[in-house]
C-alpha cells in the first residue's frame, strides 16, 4: 500500500513540473495618438538573457508594427497607416525561460485608437 502512495506522490509531481504546465497571465494596454503620430511603448527596461518578446497577433492597419531593442530597453514602435483612423490592436508575447524551458508567458493586448 505505501508503494502505491509513492508512486502516485512521484507520478503527481512529474505531471506538475512537466514544461506543458505553462502559467500564462493576460494584460492590456490602451493608448490613443492621432494618425500622424508614432507609439512608442516600452515593454522591459532590460533586455531579457532567456526567453523574449515576440508578436502574437499583428495589428491590421499600420505603416511600422515592431519589436526593437534600444538603448532604453525592448520597445513596441507602431505607425498607423496613412489616413487611417479607428482602432487597431495588437497582442505582445513575453515568454520567460531558465535556459532549458519556457515556464511562464504573458500575453499584452495593446489597445490603439487612432484619431485625425
Amino acid at each position: 500500500m505505501k508503494l502505491k502512495w509513492i508512486l502516485l506522490l512521484l507520478c503527481t509531481f512529474s505531471l506538475a513540473c512537466n514544461s506543458d504546465a505553462i502559467k500564462t497571465e493576460k494584460a492590456e494596454e490602451s493608448f490613443t495618438i492621432s494618425n500622424s503620430e508614432n507609439l512608442e511603448f516600452l515593454l522591459s527596461p532590460g533586455i531579457p538573457i532567456e526567453g523574449g518578446f515576440s508578436i502574437y497577433e499583428q495589428a491590421e492597419h499600420f505603416e511600422v508594427s515592431e519589436i526593437q531593442i534600444k538603448d532604453k530597453g525592448v520597445v513596441y514602435l507602431y505607425t498607423p497607416e496613412a489616413g487611417f483612423t479607428g482602432t487597431d490592436i495588437v497582442k505582445i508575447k513575453r515568454e520567460d525561460s531558465n535556459g532549458a524551458e519556457i515556464y511562464a508567458q504573458t500575453i499584452t493586448t495593446i489597445k490603439i485608437n487612432v484619431t485625425e
